[in-house]
């Protein structure tokens, strides 16, 4: 079938198979299926594992400094706030010990939940590797 197409009041007649449909890519140019995969440059194991002993050294650190006012609190009867009696102080540290402990577990927590927000992103495969991870 011919179409007659106009341009600047030419007719040009071309076939619709002369036409031929571009070839879609599925890859960037340049990089073909067969290619190696890449080399790893940077091991970051090493510095995760550093990461966390830092992370657990300091919740330990922060977990014995909680624990040792709470002994002094429970095994010297004249310790209290200032402004507070003893009933009082002791309801604040508890509040307190609550606060440091929720932070504690949030702090490890909410990164934890944003890195699985951010995975449901990613295809089947990386979601699926990053959740055997964790």
């Amino acid at each position: 079938m011919r179409l007659p197409q106009a341009s600047g009041g030419i007719v040009i007649d071309t076939f619709v198979s002369d036409i031929a449909q571009m070839p879609t890519r599925t890859l960037l140019p340049g990089v073909t299926m067969d290619s190696c995969p890449p080399a790893v440059v940077c091991d970051a194991h090493a510095a995760f594992r550093k990461a966390r002993r830092r992370a657990l050294l300091r919740d330990v650190m922060q977990i014995a400094l909680l624990l040792a006012v709470d002994w002094l609190f429970v095994h010297w009867p004249d310790s209290r706030l200032p402004f507070a009696d003893r009933g009082l102080s002791i309801t604040m540290l508890r509040g307190m010990n609550f606060g440091i402990a929720a932070h504690l577990w949030l702090s490890r927590a909410v990164p934890r939940w944003r890195a699985r927000l951010v995975a449901t992103t990613w295809s089947r495969s990386e979601r699926e590797k990053f959740l055997r991870r964790t």
